[in-house]
């Protein structure tokens, strides 16, 4: 197999939404958790592609789009287009089209909430030592293959090039990449307490945050 990194083009924006929407819930489609997969790309992968797609690197096999590794260099710079420029636009299609009236929207935003009270959301990042984060999705049959060490080891380079101290991640702690990440670098900051819907109840599980010096 061979696989090319490159930087992103105007032209993988869907190929990168659908790999985003089909892995949202640990590798599994976006629908197992939210009804709407157009909306969760908006949330999740919309910076990268339309705001930062200087450090949106692509693995690609035979022409295909079968990974990306979605980075951000300045993460302050990514919560104010988040809070101010991507979440209103959102928040109006979700309102548009009925989305909290569904059930399963309304089981998470219940479990967001429980996350709040139990302090997940208390989370103290230094930016001043790990400005940079990223984000990275690998298509189903291609995982475990290498190449999602081949777009850490393009975004990592691109980061000490331009002077980033340290970047950092979050996931969830039974995410089986968390070894991956271990393996290129990264060590476990702090954990912080996340609830998720399971079946008719609600489960209390922890996010992980991971750091890297470069």
């Amino acid at each position: 197999m061979s696989v090319v990194i490159r930087l992103f083009q105007v032209a993988d924006r869907q190929a990168v939404r659908k790999i985003c929407a089909d892995s949202a819930d640990m590798g599994k489609p976006a629908e197992r958790i939210f009804p709407d997969r157009e909306l969760l790309a908006d949330m999740m992968i919309s910076y990268y592609t339309d705001f930062e797609p200087q450090s949106l690197w692509i693995a690609e096999v035979e022409g295909e789009v079968v990974g990306y590794l979605s980075g951000c260099l300045n993460s302050r710079r990514f919560l104010r287009v988040m809070i101010w420029r991507i979440a209103p636009g959102i928040l109006f299609q979700a309102l548009i089209r009925g989305i909290f009236l569904k059930k399963q929207v309304q089981r998470f935003l219940i479990a967001m909430l429980k996350s709040f009270k139990l302090g997940g959301f208390k989370r103290s990042i230094p930016f001043d030592k790990y400005p940079a984060h990223l984000h990275i999705d690998i298509r189903e049959g291609f995982r475990g293959q290498g190449i999602g060490q081949g777009l850490m080891e393009k975004f990592f380079a691109q980061a000490k090039n331009a002077g980033i101290p340290g970047i950092y991640l979050t996931t969830r702690q039974d995410n089986t990449a968390c070894r991956f990440f271990e393996r290129t670098g990264f060590s476990i900051a702090a954990r912080y307490p996340l609830v998720i819907p399971e079946g008719d109840n609600f489960q209390v599980i922890h996010s992980v945050l991971y750091v890297k010096e470069l």
